[in-house]
């Protein structure tokens, strides 16, 4: 199970696992230069109540302003939204009704975000990634190739991460990064349209 670490910061951005946890340290300092935050990996979704509570007795929660989630859609963001919200409010936090919005109580502030956005009803970390690179011709390449190898009798299970991760091989600077690494090198498009709901949230923590 995953445990929080020591809180350091006032602003606490609280993502579904190491990659996500990486990409958000990238964005965030991306949208907030002055890094007064902190990203923390709660684990799986199933930990993330036990993770809010581990974090409730940190001696330094009383210090904390504003938390911020972030997982995955997978196939249903409805129902990712509904477990976020149900975590939160066994936690007992301040509930926000939907995604990508604040809400308060006299002590903290929150709000959750789903990958890849809140127009998608399904969707991954990587689904956004790559829309950030939508115009790149070598999305085609990655596409044909792809095709290819289910012609030759290849079957994705995980077809979001055999897609980036077949994009970021077709590039010299991020061969072999995993997501968290290749947002540090900047191979995704922080200024894409596509992040803009996660840009709002991060500036107004």
């Amino acid at each position: 199970m995953s445990e929080p670490g020591t809180i350091t910061q006032k602003k606490l951005l609280l993502a579904e696992g190491r990659d996500a946890e990486l990409f958000l340290v990238w964005l965030g300092r991306h949208f907030r230069p002055k890094k007064d935050f902190q990203v923390m990996d709660f684990g799986g979704i199933n930990e993330l109540t036990n993770f809010l509570k581990l974090l409730a007795n940190d001696e330094s929660y009383d210090n904390v302003e504003t938390i911020v989630i972030a997982r995955d859609a997978e196939t249903d963001a409805k129902a990712a939204t509904d477990s976020i919200r149900q975590s939160m409010t066994d936690a007992k936090m301040p509930v926000p009704q939907k995604p990508f919005e604040y809400t308060q109580n006299s002590s903290i502030k929150t709000a959750f975000m789903i990958f890849p956005g809140p127009k998608h009803k399904d969707g991954r970390l990587e689904d956004l990634c790559l829309s950030t690179v939508e115009k790149d011709p070598l999305l085609k390449c990655v596409d044909d190739y792809l095709e290819c190898a289910k012609a030759e009798g290849e079957q994705f299970s995980r077809i979001h991460k055999n897609k980036l991760h077949c994009f970021l091989a077709g590039k010299n600077d991020y061969a072999g990064l995993p997501i968290g690494l290749a947002s540090r090198e900047r191979a995704w498009d922080f200024e894409h349209p596509a992040l803009e709901p996660f840009k709002r949230i991060i500036q107004e923590m």
